[in-house]
């Protein structure tokens, strides 16, 4: 499994750290119908016990073919969901790499081609800018981490039509054998959750970094690798 690097942030040479909401987007999007903390009874939509949509999900699919793009295959996913016309990995490249950060004053949200942190521990996107590349596309969202966010708040995000990127390890969901030596304490790799089914206690990715799509991973693995990078998501506001 190919993982992204780890992006950085204005709070941290590296996106392992904690997000900062005193930094983040995520208090502006939110009063343009981003996601609410509010409490409601998540609402099954693909049957009983299902939330969320992994089979809609599919055709939008594609496999990073960078080390660290993966947050921009994933936003690639919810805009080919959301509007129908899904950018390309190329496409998603230029984009970031003309687009200044949010969180990098002075950077572009991704690095030119020839720069060295492609190779090392500070490629890939921080958090807080993949919701300015889906603002750019008309999409809002917010990001959200710790306390702020729990299984139950993503089967009502995905209930109700919202798409979520998650912040995971990607070891720790790509070898669930526990063969492998690469480290599992840090989050270092963006998925989309596209589907929770508790009957199964499965959750449903569309995950850049495999060969296939409709990743399906247990319940257990998907919260191990998620509190890695301490809960956070970006959720994008309710479909019109």
């Amino acid at each position: 499994m190919a993982a992204c690097g780890s992006g950085t942030s204005s709070t941290s040479s590296s996106t392992s750290a904690a997000p900062s909401l005193a930094t983040s987007n995520a208090a502006s999007p939110a009063a343009e119908g981003a996601p609410s903390n509010s409490p409601s009874t998540p609402q099954p939509t693909a049957g009983p016990g299902v939330y969320g949509d992994p089979g809609a999900a599919v055709k939008f699919w594609r496999a990073q073919s960078k080390e660290d793009n993966c947050g921009l295959m994933a936003v690639s996913y919810i805009v080919g969901e959301r509007t129908g016309n899904q950018p390309s990995e190329q496409e998603m490249i230029t984009l970031a790499q003309s687009t200044p950060s949010s969180v990098n004053p002075g950077t572009m949200i991704y690095a030119a081609s020839n720069d060295p942190s492609h190779e090392g521990a500070n490629g890939g996107v921080s958090v807080e800018d993949l919701v300015v590349l889906l603002d750019h596309f008309g999409i809002k969202s917010a990001m959200t981490y710790g306390d702020q966010t729990s299984m139950e708040q993503l089967q009502q995000y995905l209930g109700g039509g919202r798409k979520v990127i998650a912040w995971v390890n990607s070891t720790i969901i790509g070898d669930q054998t526990g063969n492998s030596t690469d480290q599992r304490t840090k989050a270092d790799h963006y998925v989309e959750i596209t589907g929770i089914d508790t009957n199964k206690q499965i959750v449903h990715l569309s995950d850049p970094g495999v060969d296939h799509a409709d990743e399906q991973i247990p319940v257990a693995t998907f919260t191990s690798a998620w509190q890695t990078g301490q809960d956070t998501i970006v959720a994008t506001a309710p479909p019109a």
